[in-house]
């Protein structure tokens, strides 16, 4: 099976702006990232896809990197756009978000172990006793049924009044067969996800499936200046 790792991102994120290029112990972001996904060996390529001369200039002094437009795209959407001007096909693309600098190789593997067709679009969750830290904007959380699919996304605690109880984090990777994600990207705006501002959600409410599987290995995305100190506290 070939799989693809592609890695979306953009100097306009309205809580962080010029984030991939931030500075954390030594490293821009975008860097970790890169290197932690292609150190892993489980991919039989793996690119950047961005509208920004700056991240692509810096992205091609290290490692592979595609130019996208300066079309307002979702993360989704500009994986998509980077898939198609490749000169290959694969079995799977695998979505890694740009502001997640700690992305474990046991992370991806896990991801990749759910990679099997007819599941349409795979994630990971995370178990999570509750803490204060888990009511932050930036963490996502998730329920699933007993098929171990998701049933709905939130920025808020769910379930309801839950707190001596275990919640699920969503650890924000993708993976999809390109036909999944070509219809994924052409869909409308949903009501939940405007609510929400998480994409998921918009695939959700459209009857696509998204598959999850629980991993033990924690990371967190870099998405605000409380995230920041956090992600510079933990290399130092």
């Amino acid at each position: 099976m070939k799989i693809i790792g592609i890695i979306p991102a953009r100097m306009e994120s309205s809580r962080l702006p010029g984030k991939p290029l931030i500075d954390i112990g030594g490293k821009s972001m975008i860097k970790r990232v890169y290197e932690s996904v292609l150190n892993s060996k489980l991919f039989n390529k793996v690119i950047v896809a961005t509208p920004n001369k700056e991240i692509y200039d810096h992205v091609n002094e290290f490692g592979k990197v595609i130019m996208t437009s300066n079309n307002p795209l979702n993360g989704t959407e500009r994986v998509f756009e980077a898939y198609k001007k490749l000169d290959s096909e694969y079995d799977f693309i695998v979505n890694i978000q740009g502001d997640e600098p700690f992305i474990k190789k046991e992370q991806l593997s896990d991801i990749i172990s759910i990679c099997r067709k007819p599941n349409q679009i795979c994630t990971l969750i995370k178990k999570e006793k509750y803490s204060k830290d888990l009511e932050r904007k930036s963490i996502m959380k998730v329920v699933i049924n007993n098929k171990n699919e998701a049933m709905y996304f939130s920025r808020s605690l769910i379930p309801y009044q839950y707190k001596k109880k275990n919640y699920f984090k969503h650890i924000c990777i993708y993976a999809y067969d390109p036909i999944t994600l070509k219809k994924i990207i052409s869909l409308p705006p949903s009501s939940l996800e405007i609510s929400e501002s998480l994409e998921q959600l918009r695939w959700l409410e459209n009857e696509f499936k998204i598959k999850v599987k629980i991993t033990n290995s924690d990371s967190f995305s870099v998405d605000t200046k409380e995230d920041l100190i956090l992600a510079e506290n933990y290399v130092n």
